[in-house]
């Protein structure tokens, strides 16, 4: 199971994921690419606009990542995007993704 944890604690935004959706064979596993696909846009864009984030972990290793930056609006709303779609994935595949949010209001 892919585990997500999404820690927003005033300016600072974190997610950290690791694990494997086990949905399918490795390499053809939809999900993993889907969780993939969009915590590799939310290090793009970081790397691309990183003089307006203050990155304090981008941490990549094989099967988990986390990446936490200090920012305002628009770092904030670059984040909601990438929990939004993880939470999307774990509510269409709630047996191979779960995500845990920790200091954002519903």
């Amino acid at each position: 199971m892919v585990r997500a944890i999404y820690t927003v604690e005033d300016t600072t935004h974190t997610i950290s994921v690791s694990g494997h959706a086990n949905y399918d064979e490795y390499g053809k596993d939809i999900v993993c690419a889907g969780v993939s696909a969009l915590i590799q846009a939310l290090m793009g864009w970081i790397e691309d606009n990183y003089d307006r984030a203050d990155c304090i972990n981008l941490n990549q290793k094989a099967g988990e990542v986390t990446i936490s930056c200090d920012g305002g609006e628009e770092l904030s709303a670059v984040f909601n995007m990438a929990y939004i779609g993880l939470a999307q994935i774990a509510d269409s595949y709630p047996d191979h993704v779960q995500i845990d949010v920790i200091g954002l209001a519903d």
